[in-house]
């Protein structure tokens, strides 16, 4: 796989960025594809995984590390998923420029919780991307939170949430919170966390309130409207995804106003079949890419 870096800016901060493509391999017809990491926001994750995928079938793929993350300038390893999406948003900006010198369409596909946020990007990048691919994400984060909490666990947290804002408002001091306070894990998904993404180069989140603020005011699926109804989308969810309930591709497909498509894995989880060799993930990043083909 050949990799071609590329730096570009989001909020004056310089984001590390890079195209993949096979060398034997690359189908001008095909779209290009950008794939957008998850929470971690390291695009030497899961980002460069579906380009290991996706390159030998003839994609170009961009992939980028969010802001804070990897070589990209910013507050270290700091989630505020709005920035995020101003970084997708910005890297939709530099691949059109790439797609429409090479007369291509532009997927953006987005992992976990990216697979929302790619939602909040299109609003302002507004006819620039022709294709979405939304992964194993969630769209209404209340809901995922009672939902994972239960209403007992929900109830804390808002108390937690209010006593931690009195505090801040008080003229207390920020403190860390560990990230997975905020964005619980389901039991497979923590120890894949544990045991597989800490390998990564660099793997790290630091949470304190401005994340939790963040996470709760996210909703994509609300925001919606006539843009998308000429942007074909595949919803791709592991149809036993205890962290992102199924429940969740199944709102947004009900929801979207567009040519849509569902798919879901079966026996996959959130993430612990993110491996390169799983057959789950090889089925996984094969329908999306036979999708695209086919749709975009």
């Amino acid at each position: 796989m050949i990799e071609q870096k590329v730096k570009f800016y989001s909020d004056g901060l310089q984001l590390d960025g890079a195209f993949f493509t096979d060398e034997s391999n690359n189908n001008p017809d095909l779209p290009i594809v950008i794939a957008c990491s998850g929470f971690t926001g390291q695009k030497n994750i899961h980002p460069e995984r579906y380009a290991r995928a996706w390159t030998p079938k003839g994609y170009t793929v961009f992939g980028f590390d969010y802001r804070g993350f990897g070589e990209s300038e910013g507050i270290r390893e700091r989630v505020i998923l709005e920035e995020q999406v101003r970084d997708i948003a910005n890297a939709v900006a530099i691949v059109r420029e790439r797609a429409d010198a090479e007369n291509r369409k532009v997927v953006l596909a987005g992992w976990g919780m990216a697979g929302g946020l790619i939602l909040d990007a299109v609003r302002l990048c507004e006819g620039m991307v022709d294709g979405l691919v939304a992964m194993n994400g969630f769209f209404d984060a209340v809901r995922v939170q009672k939902a994972l909490r239960g209403e007992h666990g929900w109830k804390e947290f808002k108390q937690f949430m209010a006593d931690e804002r009195l505090r801040l408002a008080k003229g207390g001091e920020k403190e860390g919170i560990d990230p997975f306070k905020i964005y619980p894990l389901d039991p497979v998904s923590r120890e894949y966390v544990y045991t597989e993404l800490v390998k990564a180069p660099g793997y790290g989140v630091t949470s304190d309130f401005d994340f939790a603020d963040s996470l709760i005011s996210f909703k994509p699926e609300a925001h919606l409207d006539e843009r998308f109804s000429v942007i074909p989308l595949l919803i791709a969810h592991g149809a036993e995804n205890d962290l992102h309930p199924v429940t969740e591709p199944k709102s947004l497909y009900a929801a979207y106003p567009g040519p849509k498509s569902l798919f879901l894995l079966a026996n996959g989880g959130h993430t612990e079949w993110m491996l390169d060799d799983d057959p789950r993930f090889i089925e996984f990043s094969g329908h999306i890419a036979n999708w695209v083909a086919e749709n975009v």
